[in-house]
């Protein structure tokens, strides 16, 4: 993370920045690979505080990810 005004930002929120990917990963809530205004917002607004709150928005989005895949699992299996 490279602007000093974005980081002080996320240090202001009580945001770790050192894993800049995993970061932009959990802000990118769509998966569309840009984050837009709306998802920073909320994104940031979710993540404030300790480490805690960027492990939980991990798992979140580790869960979504697997409940999705399961799904379409169980769908070409019901298929088959």
């Amino acid at each position: 993370l490279n602007d000093e005004r974005l980081r002080a930002y996320f240090d202001s929120l009580g945001l770790d920045t050192s894993d800049i990917w995993t970061l932009f990963k959990m802000l990118d809530v769509d998966g569309g690979h840009a984050i837009d205004a709306d998802e920073f917002v909320k994104g940031c607004l979710k993540l404030r505080g300790h480490a805690k709150g960027l492990d939980m928005i991990k798992l979140e989005n580790e869960h979504r990810w697997l409940s999705k895949h399961l799904a379409q699992f169980m769908t070409r299996t019901d298929e088959a």
